[in-house]
């Protein structure tokens, strides 16, 4: 057994609690735990992880058993999920199963236990039970653990209690690992990002899990608590918790993990990187992950109408890193830099990492930190490399430079998504070039298909994998912010001109060219319209090939006109109208 104190980094840097069943699990043949599997309990909760007990057990039959057990646990959810005591209160978190199967109990002579909620007898009368929930038109669910019954209110399990203890604690499920043995366990380990089946387990539990113990009971719990999950290091991922990316040419699912993992996405600009990246975040979001996306470039703001997520823009205000935290109530947030000035921009969004890695130590929130134009926050020898090594992991870099991330950031991912196609930009080299010479991969022929993206296993090593990329629900609008408030410099505004050449106003973003747009001259629209000089400079200058297409359009609408004053103003009509659909929030 490896040191403790070598691997509690790693199970509190992500876990935060421990949700363990009683009977069969945290015991052996014995009713009551062991002192050794009870010390184990103490040590992980001196730790700051959170131990909870989850039993099928009515709790006064628990009591009779193990007088102490309050005193051990930071709360004990009983009678199968529909009862919760915590911090010396206990209520019901569901209604009682109907009296009236009482008596229809004892008149089929079925010897029977009732708890607050549930009402439990041996497996063996299971037909019996069944028949009179049916004849009395109940609605009623049946639990079996091995050889017990349970009787319980449609909808309520050990899941559905877990996830009342959760949102009780302030804990994500995320950050739990859950551990059992019995039939009734399913929804425990399943409601957890770790589920672990002790040795003893009945086979359809171990089956499912997603890691099962070399020892049985309370031995095993004992051996997982102080370390056994660390496994030399090799982080254990759950199959029901992977984000869906895209499908291969056979039409297979290309997933990640949702958890304890670096990614790195590189590619030309415009080659769909914050396209995936934005996919990602809606994949996670809807598995119940929480992230915090750092966007310097406003790529992100849809994101923003997404349930649960907050966008901070910095034009109008830029949050003190100190006061970030109260944002990470939410599920996500996206902090928008693209109004701030380039040198600003990078000091503040390595403070933000900084901070939102110490929020994680704290509180094990956000799961997800995804960071975008990543070279200029992780450049080469820069302080924030030590965060990518962290146990914790799940920070995803956006780049176009991945030669600028210092070494220690490059051996930290565990994943690369390359993106084929794009834009050259000045004399930056080839990212995908570049992933071959960093990384050393045999891409075996791959050729840059824009239609495709290549997935590349690091950590554990293997094959890359060519997918098409799955849909996103929010818009992508490049450089959202960026563009409509954010300032151009002064040789790439739009200068607006009479047809003699001389200036009339200059718009340094899209939000000046749309006022600028609704007062000109009639004049002047005339001169750009006939010279495209509109959709030049918004492909050009904005990058936006969508807006771009729409207004040249509507400029060679007007070439093919009379080009009077009227076909101006519709000219102006149809521009305006095309900035405000594209731009508009």
């Amino acid at each position: 057994m490896r040191d403790p104190a070598e691997i509690a980094p790693t199970r509190l840097g992500y876990f935060r609690s421990v949700i363990v069943d009683y009977d069969g699990t945290l015991t052996g043949a014995e009713e009551h735990p062991s002192a050794d599997v009870l010390d184990a309990v103490a040590e992980a909760r001196a730790q700051g992880c959170r131990v909870i007990l989850v039993t099928g057990r009515i709790l006064e039959e628990l009591r009779e058993v193990f007088p102490t057990f309050e005193r051990s646990f930071d709360a004990v959810v009983a009678e199968n999920g529909a009862v919760l005591s915590i911090e010396g209160t206990t209520r019901a978190l569901a209604p009682a199963v109907e009296f009236e199967l009482d008596q229809a109990l004892v008149d089929r002579g079925v010897p029977f236990r009732r708890g607050s909620v549930l009402v439990a007898t041996l497996a063996a009368h299971e037909a019996e039970v069944q028949q009179e929930i049916r004849a009395l038109g109940l609605e009623c669910q049946l639990i079996r653990n091995r050889s017990q019954l349970m009787v319980l209110p449609s909808g309520i399990s050990k899941g559905f209690g877990v996830a009342q203890v959760l949102a009780e604690l302030g804990l994500s499920l995320h950050n739990a690992i859950g551990i059992g043995d019995g039939e009734n366990d399913h929804s425990l380990l399943g409601g957890c990002e770790i589920g672990v089946a002790v040795a003893n387990a009945v086979e359809g539990l171990r089956r499912h899990a997603d890691l099962v113990l070399s020892e049985a009971g309370g031995a095993g719990v004992a051996a997982l608590l102080r370390g056994a999950l660390a496994r030399d290091g090799v982080p254990i991922g759950a199959k029901r918790w992977r984000v869906e990316v895209g499908r291969s040419s056979d039409r297979r699912r290309v997933s990640l993990p949702g958890s304890r993992v670096n990614l790195l996405v590189t590619g030309r600009s415009q080659s769909g990187k914050s396209h995936f990246a934005g996919m990602l975040a809606e994949g996670l979001l809807d598995l119940g992950y929480s992230l915090c996306v750092i966007d310097p470039e406003g790529d992100y703001a849809p994101l923003g109408a997404l349930r649960g997520v907050l966008h901070v823009d910095a034009s109008r205000s830029l949050p003190p890193v100190d006061r970030v935290s109260p944002l990470l109530g939410h599920r996500g947030a996206v902090v928008d830099l693209s109004s701030v000035e380039a040198r600003l921009r990078t000091d503040y969004a390595s403070q933000l990492v900084r901070r939102l890695q110490a929020e994680r130590s704290a509180t094990g929130g956000p799961h997800w930190i995804l960071c975008d134009e990543a070279h200029e926050q992780f450049v080469r020898n820069g302080q924030l490399s030590k965060l990518l090594a962290s146990t914790f992991k799940g920070i995803c870099l956006m780049t176009y430079r991945p030669d600028e991330l210092d070494e220690a950031s490059r051996r930290s991912i565990d994943f690369v998504v390359a993106m084929p196609g794009g834009k050259v930009v000045d004399a930056a080299p080839d990212p995908i070039a570049e992933l071959v010479r960093l990384y050393a991969i045999d891409l075996d022929g791959w050729t840059a298909d824009a239609a495709e993206a290549l997935l590349v296993p690091l950590r554990p090593a293997a094959p890359p994998q060519r997918f098409s990329l799955s849909e996103r629900r929010t818009t992508h609008v490049r450089h959202w912010h960026k563009y409509v408030r954010g300032r151009l410099p002064a040789g790439r505004c739009f200068a607006f001109r009479t047809e003699s050449g001389v200036l009339r106003a200059v718009s340094a973003n899209v939000a000046e060219l749309h006022q600028v747009m609704r007062s000109c001259d009639v004049g002047v629209l005339r001169h750009h319209a006939a010279r495209h000089d509109l959709s030049r400079w918004l492909r050009e200058a904005i990058q936006d090939e969508t807006l771009a297409g729409d207004v040249q359009r509507i400029e060679q609408e007007f070439v093919e006109s009379q080009r009077s004053n009227d076909d101006a103003e519709q000219f102006r009509a149809g521009a305006i109208s095309a900035i405000e659909s594209r731009y508009g929030e």
